[in-house]
């Protein structure tokens, strides 16, 4: 342990410039006034002497040379020792005009004398060094050894200045052994040789000149030779002392660290804090002692707040005071405070087993509790890599398995498991859930080949029964979702027997996969099935596809029996028993019905289909009036254009069966020329056809069809290329129902078949991966009234969404977002709100999302997108309330990045409303249950940072600042924000 010297003020040699004693080196006498001024020199009345040598030197014309010589030589020397002004250049000059002088020698000791009183030790050594001991008398030159080694150890070397004033010792008279004594102590005591040490001290302890002086070395001595009892007892003896205020400090610290290396920390503590109490920089040592003695004694707010000081440091020290202070933090149980100091610590190289203490610790906290800075499942792999063969590698790789699965990070589970070198029972279970649970993720998110993947997976083990179960059915639900109906059958038959949560829906399941399959009679048995204990959601669909399967197999009866008891369910369940109804030829009740549905649902999507079949009805009827008036009512009010065309048509044929041919043809006529080129020019030429034949004008129907744009005279080769190409395309034998589909094209055909043909040669493109070619068919279709508008549109929007051309792809969904077909129309909305969404354009995504959650037809995945959206919209429009009411919903949502983006918006609010420390809390639940998140992480930290400048404490927020800055630079918006908040805790 490293401990102050004290009592070092005290060391100051004290005679400053000894006085030198009278030496005498002139004998003979020629002159009065020569001899005065030598004489004077020597009894070192220098003003006195140097008049008279000046006076010598100027006026005594008599003065031989070597007399003058000594005397201008003297003049300068005094002038030097009285410190005169211009005196050192005078001897300069001298020096120059006589460099051999003999009187340089005589000079040397009153020259130091200077030097010593100047402080210039370089140049006093360097005169000392000249003098001629030998000439010295024994008085003189025990004072000349004195200065010899005062002016050596003032120039650092102490063991020149100990061999000097030994020698003086051995020669000083009493009156000057004890302060040569107490130097030679002090000396010794600088070089930690506390045995010679001791002998000089012992030598002047009793004498009251020097008593006080030396007491408080023996108190570090006994100290530094780790007699701690005696440091003790000298030390507390000493404090009852009349002594000053610093060197009771260094007392009391002496004795607080002799009793700390006794572990003796209760006793330590009260010396250590009076020290400290008069510190005003105390070192590292100090404070990390003091920590050290606090923590202890469970003093631990005492104990951080000591650490906390030290932390802005790197060193050996500093990284045991992270160490030290995530201890600290941990026995008051502040967990996060604690994972930011064991991370410092164990990033520090110094000490290689505080580095590693540091990291488990660290390892472990960040399992416990998560952590904002960077995965768990990284700290304890980094762990495992760097001890792989350490006695905890075995505990951490249980560890990193649990992680990754509490944190929902399943993929990396399964890695993890994987790397193990040997399996378990334990790990296999982990494995067989796991797989199942990211087979679910996948599932959800619409991946169906991933989740078909995992599935398969967990299937391998057969531990956990129910899992198995649900790993078997859910594969099943991927197969039906595939479309792959008959592997859907085969896994939903093998669980009839199993017991599991979704078995209610099993029957309900295979009822569908049969329906698909269009196996009615198996459909019907399990739908039948179903409906003794169905849910109540599902109920009315269940009785609804009975009653399909019913219609599909013509018996009617049984089918309208089920519309009938369901009928207040749905409009859809109305439309249907309404074209059952007129299936059997009860058109009066398909009226009734189709009526019953426009009363009852006014803004039903089946409005305009329902006018226009009252038409077809009463058409049926040979009631051509009524039948007109909801024609008439579709082509006015429908958006439908093919519903328009069609109800336009059968109006004009309408009038032909009124015998009002020329109403009819002229009515067609106006509809060849606004359908022209349509495929909707076909029926209406097929329409006028009987009205030219029945007055015989054959060449008016030609002009007719050909102004129509319609080519009656289609040959049978381009009928079989027709046929074949459909053929080939219901087969989904896209490549060579091309070849056919192309052939037909090239005899520029016009018609219904056109449009079929270009669409389903866009199609089979798109099917076979030549988007390029599919854009350029489908976008003609998609651009033109037909049949096949909205089907080509939804796929153009389609190829430039998956070409990341947003803007084109919008142009199409915008024109089929008012689609009659509800797939249609619901797709576009999916699209569009995600686009709107994107551009921030949020009151149309939230007006979209809303319609998007309404149709419970949409999957889980996309009614969940929708969700998030509309928690954005509510959150940018400051709707706080319904946003909190709308994230908190998708908190347990099994698409990780929703619900980690609901727990920031929840960390987001709760920041808001000061909430500050219940912020962090929940930014810990993310770091912990979401880790692969990053994004939202790291947001998350940004928060996390501005809850600490609430909470007030500045070092956590401004570390959590510089780790966002250091490790997120993927997201530079967000490290530009953190490095805002860091300006902040800056002012």
């Amino acid at each position: 342990m490293k401990s102050k010297k004290i009592l070092l003020a005290a060391a100051v040699f004290y005679f400053g410039v000894s006085e030198a004693q009278q030496s005498q080196y002139f004998t003979q006498k020629e002159n009065y006034r020569f001899n005065l001024a030598q004489n004077l020199y020597q009894t070192k009345i220098y003003n006195a002497s140097q008049y008279e040598y000046a006076r010598q030197y100027f006026y005594n014309q008599n003065l031989e040379q070597s007399k003058k010589e000594a005397a201008q030589f003297f003049d300068n020397v005094i002038g030097v020792i009285l410190q005169k002004n211009h005196a050192e250049d005078g001897l300069t000059a001298f020096m120059k005009e006589y460099p051999n002088s003999a009187y340089f020698a005589q000079a040397n000791l009153p020259l130091a004398d200077y030097y010593l009183a100047k402080k210039d030790f370089k140049e006093a050594l360097k005169t000392l060094k000249k003098v001629n001991q030998y000439q010295l008398t024994k008085e003189e030159n025990t004072q000349y050894i004195l200065k010899l080694g005062y002016a050596k150890f003032m120039m650092g070397d102490s063991k020149g200045a100990i061999d000097a004033l030994e020698e003086a010792h051995k020669t000083a008279d009493d009156s000057q052994k004890g302060d040569i004594a107490y130097m030679l102590g002090h000396l010794y005591y600088s070089k930690r040789q506390n045995t010679q040490a001791f002998q000089y001290f012992d030598s002047v302890k009793d004498q009251s000149k020097f008593s006080k002086l030396v007491r408080p070395y023996y108190v570090q001595m006994y100290y530094n030779d780790k007699d701690y009892d005696k440091a003790i007892s000298e030390g507390s003896a000493l404090l009852n002392e009349d002594i000053s205020n610093s060197y009771k400090a260094e007392v009391h610290k002496i004795i607080g660290e002799s009793y700390f290396m006794k572990n003796d920390y209760n006793s330590a503590y009260p010396h250590l804090k009076d020290y400290l109490s008069v510190q005003q920089n105390p070192t590292e040592n100090d404070l990390y002692e003091m920590g050290f003695v606090a923590a202890q004694l469970k003093k631990y707010d005492e104990a951080v707040s000591y650490y906390n000081q030290l932390l802005n440091n790197n060193s050996a020290l500093a990284q045991n005071a992270y160490y030290q202070l995530g201890n600290a933090y941990l026995a008051v149980g502040k967990k996060q405070e604690a994972l930011s100091a064991f991370r410092s610590s164990y990033q520090m190289d110094y000490d290689k087993s505080v580095k590693k203490l540091a990291h488990e610790q660290y390892a472990k906290l960040s399992y416990d509790i998560g952590n904002p800075f960077e995965s768990p499942t990284t700290v304890i792999q980094d762990y495992i890599t760097i001890n792989n063969n350490d006695a905890k590698t075995s505990e951490m790789r249980s560890l990193l398995v649990k992680s990754y699965l509490y944190s929902g990070n399943f993929k990396e589970t399964l890695n993890a498991i994987d790397k193990l070198p040997n399996s378990t029972p334990e790990t296999d279970k982990v494995d067989q859930e796991v797989s199942y649970l990211l087979g679910t993720e996948e599932f959800n998110k619409g991946s169906f080949d991933e989740a078909e993947k995992y599935f398969l997976r967990s299937l391998e083990f057969d531990l956990n029964k129910e899992f198995h179960s649900r790993a078997l059915y859910w594969l099943g639900q991927v197969y039906y979702q595939k479309g792959n109906y008959p592997s859907a059958i085969v896994r939903y038959e093998k669980l009839t027997n199993a017991t599991f949560p979704e078995k209610q829906q099993l029957s309900y399941d295979l009822g569908y996969a049969y329906f698909k399959s269009k196996k009615f009679d198996q459909a019907e048995q399990y739908f039948t099935q179903y409906l003794k204990n169905p849910k109540p959601e599902f109920k009315n669909d269940a009785e609804l596809r009975l009653a399909d399967i019913n219609y599909a197999n013509n018996d009617l009866d049984r089918a309208i029996a089920i519309y009938d008891k369901n009928e207040d369910a749905t409009d859809y369940t109305l439309y249907q028993k309404a074209l059952a109804l007129g299936f059997k030829n009860d058109n009066v009740a398909k009226i009734t019905n189709l009526k019953s549905l426009i009363s009852k649902y006014p803004a039903s999507e089946y409005i305009d289909d329902a006018q226009y079949e009252i038409g077809v009805a009463y058409a049926s009827q040979d009631d051509y009036n009524n039948a007109n008036d909801f024609f008439g009512k579709v082509i006015k009010s429908s958006s439908d254009k093919d519903l328009v065309a069609n109800a336009s048509i059968y109006r004009a044929q309408n009038y032909i069966d009124q015998n009002q041919s020329d109403k009819a043809l002229s009515e067609l006529k106006s509809l060849g020329e606004q359908y022209k080129n349509t495929a909707y020019a076909q029926k209406i030429v097929l329409a006028a056809k009987p009205i030219f034949t029945k007055n015989g004008d054959v060449s008016g129907y030609s002009d007719f069809a050909r102004n129509a744009g319609v080519n009656i005279d289609a040959s049978e080769i381009d009928e079989i290329n027709l046929l074949t190409g459909k053929q080939y395309f219901s087969k989904k034998d896209y490549k060579n129902a091309i070849s056919y589909y192309e052939k037909y094209l090239t005899q520029n055909p016009t018609g219904e078949g056109l449009y079929q043909a270009k669409y389903e040669l866009g199609e089979s493109y798109y099917q076979t991966n030549n988007p390029t070619k599919s854009l350029l068919v489908l976008q003609e279709i998609a651009n033109v009234q037909n049949d096949y508008q909205d089907d080509a549109a939804t796929r153009v929007s389609q190829i430039y969404l998956a070409q990341g051309n947003s803007a084109e792809a919008k142009k199409y969904l915008e024109n089929i977002k008012n689609s009659s077909n509800v797939n249609v129309k619901n797709y576009a909305n999916v699209e569009l709100m995600k686009m709107y969404a994107e551009e921030k354009n949020f009151s149309q995504a939230e007006k979209l999302a809303d319609a998007v959650i309404a149709n419970n037809k949409n999957s889980a995945a996309v009614i969940e997108t929708a969700k998030v959206i509309k928690a954005r919209s509510l959150m940018n429009s400051g709707k706080d309330k319904d946003a909190q009411t709308a994230y908190t919903a998708l908190e347990k949502s099994s698409n990780t990045e929703v619900a980690a983006e609901a727990f920031y918006a929840k960390a987001f609010y709760q920041n808001k409303g000061k909430a500050y420390k219940s912020s962090n809390e929940t930014i810990f639940k993310l770091a912990n249950n979401y880790a692969s998140e990053d994004y939202w992480g790291a947001k998350a930290l940004v928060l996390m940072a501005k809850n600490y400048i609430g909470l007030k404490d500045n070092y956590q927020a401004s570390y959590t600042c510089d780790q966002i800055i250091a490790n997120y630079a993927d997201f530079p918006e967000i490290v530009a924000e953190a490095k805002e908040v860091k300006k902040t805790i800056k002012k």
